[in-house]
């Protein structure tokens, strides 16, 4: 059953080591997965749709400069003179300079022309495409809107491929509203398509620019096809927006974002594994780590589970053949840990259990030898009492009252102190035996003293331990009166207070000083006022028998007074 015990101790600290180690990493991996993964993952498609914005910010900087070069010709004064009046040579060719140098400096306008309402047309291209603009013309003049407009991309007759987009914008008078002609700017194809194909290359994603009739003006891939897309998803061609949909089957997030001062809008195609591909990623990652630290916590469990079972095998060990009565059994637990000071005090327990037997073993010598000695004590008062039972007998023959009185004090003061062995009393006979021995003493000291009691009626059937009072009274007696004064007095008196027995001897002898009282009151001095051996006698007893609560106190005042006060709780003697 032992080694059962020790094997299931084993597993259940190794369950326990494993199972706590796994749990901490389970809920870990949990936090970082549900929490922190749930965020990594939204701050990555953050990312990808802040990189959205950037292209974005990208369509708008190409579509505000563009508008900016626009509104410059437009308020060219030479421009609307031209317009609304008609021109002279050098007012032509000054604006010719003008739309040639704007051509020049930028590489994303192919051309600019100007087209009046009379017929008005300076282009920087060398080929008349006059006709194609005249329907822009005309719905200005016919309508009532001001703003720049974007084409699609287009050609013209002398094209045969996608060339440009136009911007126009209007001239007209800012009070009537008037229309005058129109400023066009030819915008390269190729610098769209290439700002929007870099953008596209570097995200790994699908896109594409349409209009809000949903036309694809460019796409990315250009063998993909969005328009099924983009029929499902008509609300991307109105305003900006994110939503999560399907492409090809996949999961995809559609980011639309609205070009300024153009009807377009970048519609891209995030799918989401491509776009949480680093956090996942690092989840494996994590994965990885997980399964190795979880190998390292096995490893780790199995040998704390050993370092805490062996030692305690072996105390079990010792414990054993302590168990079995071999007492010389020590545990050899050589550790600068817990278990090496628990192996040490261990072997201090066995080695003071080996004392305690040794004292046992003295105690009990001592205890025989008591016994014989008590046996012998009780024989020999029985043989001195029958000596002073016949001294007093011949005294009373005789007529020698006060010898007769000594002796009948001396054997009730015997009898009391040797003829019982029990340790407690009551109060009212400890009394009595003061009285006895002050008698005695009266006989002695030729009555120089005064013997007095005050004891409440309540007090005389509390117990107390024998001979308490006569050692103090004899300290009153032999060492507080000199002889020199005469009319000593030594007073006992009793009263509960307090839920205590106060009992007092009270002598108005020599006294002593504040200092040898204190000290005497702890135990410090070896005074000649006092007998030290029966003053520590009584404080022992008094302890043993009631505790810590009962106490000796004294209080004296130098050719004043002496006062001895036994403090004890009330125990009286049960009937």
């Amino acid at each position: 059953m032992g080694n059962k015990r020790e094997k299931s101790m084993s597993t259940r600290i190794f369950l326990g080591m494993f199972l706590l180690f796994f749990f901490i990493l389970l809920i870990f991996s949990i936090i970082i997965s549900a929490l922190y993964g749930k965020r990594m993952e939204a701050m990555e498609i953050n990312y990808h749709l802040e990189a959205t914005n950037g292209t974005k910010e990208q369509f708008n900087m190409l579509t505000s400069m563009i508008d900016a070069y626009s509104y410059s010709v437009v308020v060219n004064e030479v421009v609307q003179d031209v317009l609304k009046n008609g021109g002279e040579g050098r007012n032509i060719e000054e604006i010719q300079t003008y739309i040639n140098d704007m051509v020049r400096m930028n590489d994303s306008i192919n051309h600019v022309h100007i087209l009046g309402i009379n017929d008005f047309w300076c282009s920087t291209n060398m080929q008349d495409n006059r006709r194609f603009y005249r329907q822009f013309l005309k719905e200005y003049v016919e309508g009532t809107e001001r703003k720049g407009i974007w084409t699609g991309f287009h050609n013209t007759e002398e094209d045969d491929y996608l060339s440009s987009t136009s911007y126009i914008r209007p001239v007209f008078d800012s009070e009537t509203k008037e229309v005058y002609g129109i400023v066009v700017l030819d915008v390269s194809y190729e610098s769209i398509h290439k700002l929007f194909t870099a953008s596209s290359i570097r995200l790994k994603d699908k896109a594409v620019i349409v209009n809000s009739d949903g036309a694809i003006l460019l796409q990315y891939p250009l063998l993909s096809d969005y328009t099924q897309a983009l029929r499902r998803y008509p609300e991307v061609l109105k305003k900006s927006t994110q939503i999560e949909g399907k492409l090809y089957k996949k999961d995809v997030i559609i980011v639309s974002e609205k070009i300024n001062l153009a009807d377009w809008s970048l519609v891209r195609f995030l799918q989401k594994d491509a776009a949480t591909e680093s956090i996942r990623e690092m989840l494996r990652v994590f994965q990885i780590v997980l399964v190795i630290t979880t190998m390292i916590s096995i490893c780790y469990t199995i040998w704390l589970t050993r370092s805490i079972t062996h030692p305690i095998k072996e105390l079990m060990q010792v414990c054993k053949k302590v168990m079995e009565g071999d007492f010389t059994a020590h545990a050899s637990v050589k550790r600068q840990d817990e278990f090496g000071r628990l192996g040490g005090a261990f072997n201090s327990m066995i080695d003071q259990i080996n004392d305690f037997f040794d004292k046992e073993r003295q105690s009990r010598n001592r205890k025989a030898e008591m016994e014989y000695q008590i046996l012998q004590a009780q024989i020999n008062p029985h043989f001195l009492y029958n000596t002073l039972d016949s001294i007093k007998w011949l005294a009373v023959m005789q007529g020698v009252d006060n010898i007769a009185e000594m002796s009948t004090a001396l054997i009730t003061l015997l009898q009391y102190n040797l003829g019982k062995v029990e340790g407690e009393t009551t109060l009212h006979n400890e009394i009595e035996s003061v009285r006895n021995y002050i008698i005695i003493q009266k006989y002695r000291y030729t009555d120089i003293f005064e013997f007095t009691t005050m004891i409440d009626e309540e007090t005389e059937k509390c117990r107390v331990p024998r001979f308490i009072l006569q050692p103090l009274v004899e300290n009153s007696i032999i060492h507080g009166f000199n002889g020199k004064r005469g009319n000593y007095r030594v007073h006992i008196a009793a009263i509960i207070f307090d839920g205590k027995l106060h009992i007092r001897v009270i002598d108005n002898g020599m006294g002593m000083d504040a200092g040898s009282t204190e000290k005497i009151n702890k135990g410090q001095e070896k005074s000649t006022r006092f007998s030290n051996i029966g003053i520590s006698n009584i404080r022992e007893r008094i302890k043993l028998y009631f505790g810590e609560g009962a106490e000796l106190i004294f209080d004296s005042e130098p050719n004043v007074a002496t006062i001895a006060e036994i403090i004890l709780p009330v125990i009286k003697e049960e009937l």
